[in-house]
């Protein structure tokens, strides 16, 4: 292993048992022209990838979204959950329970408020499972991702929930666990997907049968076509939402940037939309459940605090800009690999830029 250049003493918060690290390689794609509520003008995304062709294909969509005057791009809202459990002794006890729960909002905000100052507690709602009764915390967490913040917020307000509600009931909790799995934590879910968790953005952009033909190699027919194609195969699978490969982008820019790399996997949620449009195709990204922070965690390490800065998004105010450049480069992507697909270059691409073709296999022609 190559010697560490980052400081130890300066990762007792990131990592335990520490023996070194290890480097990945960063690309640039882009740029993309953004036309945002928080990211605008011609902008990057430094993608942690060893994926020939994805830097490449990112970009690629890149310029063919500019070309054809940029995108749009909104973060919708931000929400962290958490999802404590109860356990009451009878149905009835789990009925009073969810009500009282329901009537004590303000007293559970002032228990979250007491343990962090950048954690607001907007909502609880209680799901009632039998004498079961999960509770989903959900909070504002401004430029943090939020998932410890929100954790301890929760315990401490779970803690006067265990005092109170017994004392004002006489009903006893049974069983209390500071999470249930209906928060859906680094998990992909349908909760997820349709209520949000992290901050949920959205970009759109239209494209010209022209642009489609002379940046992304097909056209607005045969786009439509495999989008069709794609989306009911997508439903026989089981996929939650519709996209080709946003985990590339979502993926890269993760490790890049210092965020929690196993909230790639629910921040993966995604949702594609081509519609027909004048003479070319309006394509719609909607990522419902993007976990960023551009403080705390890995962010303030050297590399990645510098690549945040190149975005403009380090420290406080960056955290809907960052989202924003993510759904951006994500809806990039995602036109350029389904184009590869419609145009049949996809395997051609990869065998030339990710050299992955084994040497007895013969080469795709480069024009396919």
């Amino acid at each position: 292993m190559q010697p560490m250049r980052l400081h130890a003493d300066d990762l007792s918060n990131n990592v335990e048992n520490l023996i070194g690290a290890v480097e990945v390689p960063v690309g640039l794609a882009g740029p993309l022209v953004f036309d945002g509520t928080h990211a605008s003008g011609s902008l990057y995304a430094p993608l942690a990838t060893t994926e020939g062709a994805l830097v490449a294909s990112a970009s690629r969509g890149a310029r063919a979204l500019s070309q054809a005057g940029g995108v749009r791009t909104h973060a919708v809202s931000q929400r962290m959950t958490r999802a404590p459990v109860f356990q009451l002794g009878s149905l009835g006890q789990a009925a009073v329970f969810t009500d009282w729960v329901g009537d004590h909002l303000e007293e559970l905000r002032g228990q979250a408020a007491r343990v962090s100052r950048h954690a607001t507690l907007v909502s609880v709602r209680a799901v009632m499972t039998g004498r079961t009764v999960h509770v989903v915390f959900a909070y504002e967490t401004g430029d943090a991702a939020g998932q410890n913040m929100t954790s301890a917020c929760t315990w401490h307000a779970c803690q006067w929930i265990l005092d109170r509600f017994p004392a004002e009931t006489s009903a006893d909790v049974e069983c209390f666990r500071v999470e249930g799995n209906l928060s859906g934590d680094k998990k992909v879910t349908y909760h997820s997907f349709l209520n949000g968790r992290g901050t949920r953005v959205v970009a759109e952009a239209e494209l010209s049968d022209h642009v489609l033909r002379r940046v992304l190699n097909t056209g607005r027919a045969s786009l439509l076509d495999t989008h069709r194609i794609q989306r009911g195969g997508g439903l026989h699978g089981g996929m939650v939402g519709n996209d080709v490969c946003i985990a590339n982008v979502i993926g890269g820019m993760f490790t890049a940037l210092g965020q929690d790399i196993a909230s790639v996997h629910e921040s993966s949620l995604g949702h594609l939309e081509l519609e027909p449009v004048d003479e070319g195709v309006r394509a719609t990204m909607v990522l419902p459940a993007l976990i960023v922070g551009t403080v705390g965690g890995g962010t303030r390490l050297p590399a990645q605090h510098a690549l945040l800065e190149m975005l403009g998004c380090a420290g406080p105010g960056g955290q809907s800009r960052l989202a924003e450049i993510i759904a951006g480069f994500a809806l990039a992507l995602d036109l350029s690999t389904m184009s590869a697909v419609s145009a049949d270059e996809f395997v051609a691409a990869h065998e030339r830029l990710g050299r992955n073709r084994p040497p007895a296999v013969p080469a795709v022609p480069a024009d396919t």
